[in-house]
């Protein structure tokens, strides 16, 4: 499974826009929003698009930071994913604002909120991407 995450940090103490769910045994993660490449598709418009669909913002400085490779356990099936991680800003500074909206396109309508920028829990996902935050953003 390909995937696309873009990292953006509020300029104003460093937290970083993320989603947060839980696994299929109840515990809480985030992860930097973003979603599948689709076949056809550039990781970069795949960045921008999901935007737009998640939580209806665009984006701009689209710059790519690194690519991760995670496996890892969900519920009863083992996953494997390589994820292309960007750093960009918000169109709409305005968006920096917002403190807690849901991703529009997802029936379990997880929470999209900021994560401070010295925060160790829940877990950030995918493993690595803490550090790309630091070094792109940091």
């Amino acid at each position: 499974m390909v995937k696309s995450m873009v990292l953006i940090r509020r300029p104003r103490d460093g937290a970083i826009l993320v989603s947060e769910a839980a696994n299929p045994e109840g515990e809480l993660f985030q992860r930097p929003l973003g979603g599948h490449v689709e076949f056809g598709e550039y990781a970069a418009d795949t960045a921008r698009r999901e935007f737009e669909e998640e939580i209806g913002q665009q984006i701009t400085g689209l710059n790519r930071v690194g690519v991760l490779e995670n496996i890892f356990d969900w519920g009863e099936r083992r996953q494997h994913e390589i994820v292309f991680v960007f750093a960009a800003s918000f169109a709409d500074d305005a968006a920096y604002e917002i403190s807690e909206q849901t991703i529009r396109d997802d029936r379990r309508a997880p929470r999209v909120i900021w994560r401070a920028a010295d925060a160790t829990t829940p877990p950030l996902y995918p493993a690595g991407v803490a550090d790309l935050a630091w070094e792109a953003t940091g």
